[in-house]
């Protein structure tokens, strides 16, 4: 079991719980420290408390550094959501090193009622005010159902150390400010047992969301839905089946669009509407299916070489391969260890695939690497895959091989980058 350690005082009784549990159930532990860079010598204090922990544990440590906003504002996204997608991918990849059956996360029922809040806020569904998960996949909540007063009553009672965040006391975020500022007003002013009561109702929406669960496979022939049988549903129905549907694809749904596509269903005759990302939604007969655009279709016995350094184009795809440090970070880049000069090959996927997932050697199958990062089976088959020597270097945006990941990247590395459109229309950059 891998923990996500931050230091804190949640994930510090996390793993307090866990050595208690750890003889009767046969724990194997590991920690996995993020140091995000965002509070200078405070973050270093974090790391060096977290290295001390293991080593007086002689528990395995897994430490990555990477800066948060730099992350954001190479892939354009919040800072929050950056870290979040930092921090999973780094908890995957840990997890699959050390071989781990879960990966334990600290969250708390305080966190909870503030995912509550936020969603409620942004807009989401009924199934989003069900809360976070106490178990989704390999990642596992065992704290979820207690409040972070029990914990900190807890751990000042046998006085554990733990480390404080001092951004989690600014207002700054949006769910800082839910529990720095709204909840507490809301308890003084209207109910102080405001937490309570969220908490019960997240516990009831769960309940009601099982019994209006509905599963789109059952309509599913042949990767296509029945619209006859889905048609005599409720409204309802049909977008939980269709966001569950389009979803499987990677679309990204909302209640406006579920509405649009009901509307032009509800009209009849065959329809055809577009859902971003070269994908189409197709109405023929009572079928309703995605169809990727072919002109982007790739054959399965192409390759394409990629000199070091340059760039190669393959299917919408670009891949470059860029010498010296460069700026693009995370999931889009990869920094190899491969000598200027060589002659790298692209193809599609292949049965058997398999690469290197840790320095010791192990690898892992492409196919149960794709579904740990719920990427669509449509998807899988564009993703450019880079090899040298028959050897897989890169799945392009999804992982590289550790035998040729460089730890620090200079300006005598190697970096792969993927970029994704039409390259044609916005000319060479």
């Amino acid at each position: 079991m891998v923990i996500g350690f931050s230091g804190g005082p949640d994930s510090v009784f996390l793993l307090e719980v866990l050595l208690k549990l750890r003889e009767e159930f046969s724990l194997e532990l590991s920690l996995a420290h993020i140091n995000h860079l965002l509070r200078g010598e405070e973050s270093d204090g974090d790391e060096t408390f977290v290295r001390c922990v293991a080593k007086r544990l002689n528990i395995p440590c897994f430490v990555r550094r990477q800066s948060m906003q730099e992350y954001a504002k190479a892939h354009r996204i919040g800072e929050e959501e950056a870290g979040r997608e930092i921090r999973y991918t780094f908890f995957n990849e840990v997890a699959e090193e050390t071989g781990a059956d879960k990966v334990a996360l600290a969250h708390n029922l305080d966190d909870e009622i503030e995912t509550f809040m936020f969603r409620l806020m942004r807009g989401t569904s009924l199934k989003g005010l069900e809360g976070i998960p106490v178990r989704r996949e390999r990642y596992v909540r065992p704290i979820l159902n207690l409040y972070k007063g029990e914990i900190m009553e807890y751990m000042h009672k046998n006085n554990i150390e733990y480390r404080i965040d001092s951004s989690n006391l600014k207002a700054d975020y949006t769910r800082n400010s839910i529990r720095l500022d709204l909840i507490p007003e809301i308890e003084e002013k209207y109910n102080r047992n405001f937490k309570e009561k969220i908490a019960n109702l997240m516990e009831e929406i769960g309940e009601v969301n099982s019994i209006l669960k509905v599963d789109y496979k059952r309509f599913l022939r042949e990767d296509a839905l029945e619209w006859q049988e889905i048609e005599v549903l409720t409204d309802y129905e049909k977008r939980k089946i269709l966001n569950s549907y389009l979803t499987h694809y990677g679309v990204e749904v909302s209640r406006k669009k579920l509405d649009s596509i009901l509307a032009v269903m509800k009209s009849g005759g065959s329809k055809e509407l577009s859902l971003g990302k070269k994908m189409k939604l197709k109405k023929e007969y009572n079928k309703l299916y995605v169809s990727v655009d072919s002109e982007n279709c790739i054959d399965d016995n192409l390759q394409v070489e990629l000199k070091v350094p340059g760039e190669a184009r393959f299917g919408r795809y670009r891949v470059r391969a860029v010498a010296g440090s460069c700026s693009v970070s995370g999931r889009e880049s990869f920094a190899a260890d491969i000598p200027p000069g060589s002659v790298l090959k692209i193809r599609r996927r292949q049965p058997g695939d398999r690469i290197t997932i840790s320095d010791k050697g192990a690898t892992k199958k492409l196919k149960d690497i794709f579904i740990n990062n719920k990427i669509p089976k449509e998807a899988r088959e564009e993703i450019p895959i880079v090899t040298l020597e028959e050897e897989i270097v890169w799945i392009a945006g999804v992982r590289g091989n550790e035998r040729y990941r460089v730890r620090k990247p200079d300006e005598n590395s190697i970096k792969l980058i993927v970029e994704e459109g039409n390259f044609s229309e916005r000319g060479e950059e």
